[in-house]
């Protein structure tokens, strides 16, 4: 079926299901927060993929490894609540358990929605990035006006206290502080082009207008991966 919107019926019940914390609860509504919510993700993909696989090939899009989970991995946090009153979804490549790659997402959530790119979380990949801004590579430089077009879009990622390198270009210290990276859009009021599906077709305007950014973020993976090969070698 064609993606037209997503249900606030259905952002209201993931919210519900949480509250409710209940595995009773969640058996009774599962099959309607699978048509609610489950099911527009996939409607959603479908309409996205030909446009993202344009931008990488190597994309995975298969629906049900690209959406999260109702239910909350609770082993490795405090927070043991069962179920999540958001959901997400990630355009990537194949990787393996728990490994890190550069991403597109677009998340609901009761409270706002958004998308973005993000990457550089895998060790030495910000090392890469820097390197590649400090010598101004012409991904960066890319990446940086890819970035610059797009106003509606935040550098966002953890910054380090301190500038590592406070003689570099004054505009460029944003990028180079950060321990990892992205590109954010968030909406905390206007939830009409969520529930009408208006949204779709300016987010993935952007997220091809970033494509420059996420080849900066693939790039710095594989170069990191490259440098830790020849350590062991």
């Amino acid at each position: 079926m064609a993606f037209t919107g997503f249900n606030a019926a259905g952002i209201d019940l993931l919210q519900l299901n949480r509250l409710q914390n209940s595995k009773d609860f969640y058996e009774e509504h599962k099959e309607e927060i699978k048509q609610k919510v489950i099911l527009p993700f996939h409607e959603l993909i479908a309409q996205m993929t030909p446009a993202m696989l344009e931008i990488d090939a190597q994309f995975v899009v298969t629906p049900s490894r690209m959406v999260s989970r109702v239910r909350r991995d609770t082993r490795y946090t405090k927070d043991k609540t069962l179920y999540r009153s958001n959901m997400w979804m990630f355009f990537r490549r194949k990787r393996q358990e728990h490994e890190s790659v550069p991403c597109y997402y677009f998340e609901i959530h009761p409270e706002f929605w958004g998308f973005g790119c993000w990457g550089a979380w895998g060790r030495g990949e910000m090392e890469s990035l820097r390197e590649m801004i400090l010598h101004e590579d012409k991904l960066f430089l890319e990446a940086y006006d890819a970035v610059q077009s797009c106003p509606q879009m935040h550098l966002d990622g953890e910054m380090y206290k301190r500038p590592k390198f406070p003689d570099a270009k004054p505009h460029y210290q944003n990028w180079l502080n950060r321990k990892e990276i992205g590109v954010d859009f968030r909406e905390t009021t206007d939830f009409a082009p969520l529930l009408d599906g208006s949204f779709v077709q300016p987010m993935v305007q952007t997220m091809q207008r970033l494509a420059p950014f996420y080849r900066f973020l693939l790039t710095a993976k594989e170069r990191a991966e490259a440098t830790r090969r020849e350590a062991v070698q």
